[in-house]
């Protein structure tokens, strides 16, 4: 049986109960255990959340502020996985195809990605394809002059990463969960920041020996303005944290139902 899909609701909720509990009565939270690498660090989750977050760009000089915190406050949450740049944009851009200055690094990150799915269960050992819905979120920062200081963008590369039906259902979880918070968040999709093409390597592959894990892989690339960073950073992880776990009832048990 797969890991991901012999555990059930309750398994996670029960999770969240006590996480929660234990915050709320001045519990001292325990601190992450990361595999630490050249480039990334990264935590592999409980194993029972089919997908994972990263902020690739959360180290100075360049870095996308407060998105490593993003990250590290779902994996505290939810116990899904998380990958978290270690290493500078400026000498490593692991949010790029190979480009001879940051292979090592690539080489690295999509190791630590194959090493999440391996944990989970979910790569069918012949085609080397996902067997189950797994729902990628990358998290970045835009300045508040884009959108404004509450604003949001999605790529998707133009809906390359991720199925259409996949990529409608997150737009209308993420517009209302957002509502929820302040009805002044702006969200966008696919306008200024669609994705670089390195978004859609992990469902399709990149014509040069990665071969990506196929239809079920759903990559989105979030944009966070600044203030939504420093001053809503708590507000805005649960938005996340409850599309996380929602894709888990209305994606992968459906699929596996």
């Amino acid at each position: 049986m797969k890991k991901v899909i012999s555990l059930k609701n309750h398994h996670m909720h029960l999770f969240c109960i006590l996480n929660i509990y234990f915050e709320e009565n001045g519990g001292i939270a325990m601190p992450i255990r990361y595999i630490q690498q050249t480039f990334i660090k990264y935590n592999k989750g409980k194993g029972f959340i089919c997908g994972h977050v990263d902020a690739l760009h959360a180290a100075s000089p360049a870095a996308d502020k407060y998105t490593d915190k993003m990250v590290e406050k779902l994996i505290k949450e939810i116990g899904c996985a998380g990958i978290i740049g270690t290493v500078s944009r400026m000498e490593c851009d692991l949010n790029r195809r190979p480009n001879g200055s940051n292979d090592e690094g690539i080489q690295e990150y999509r190791g630590a990605v194959k090493d999440l799915l391996n944990f989970l269960q979910i790569i069918d050992p012949f085609t080397k394809k996902l067997t189950a819905p797994y729902l990628h979120l990358s998290f970045h920062g835009m300045k508040d002059t884009h959108y404004g200081p509450l604003g949001i963008e999605v790529g998707s590369l133009c809906g390359q990463s991720c199925s259409s039906t996949v990529q409608k259902w997150f737009q209308e979880k993420l517009i209302f969960k957002a509502q929820e918070i302040s009805s002044e968040i702006k969200i966008v999709f696919n306008e200024k920041f669609i994705g670089d093409e390195s978004i859609i390597f992990h469902r399709k592959g990149d014509l040069n020996g990665y071969l990506g894990y196929g239809e079920h892989f759903h990559t989105f690339q979030i944009e966070l303005s600044r203030t939504l960073r420093r001053k809503y950073l708590t507000r805005i992880s649960k938005i996340f944290s409850q599309i996380m776990t929602d894709f888990q009832t209305e994606f992968v048990a459906l699929d596996r139902s």
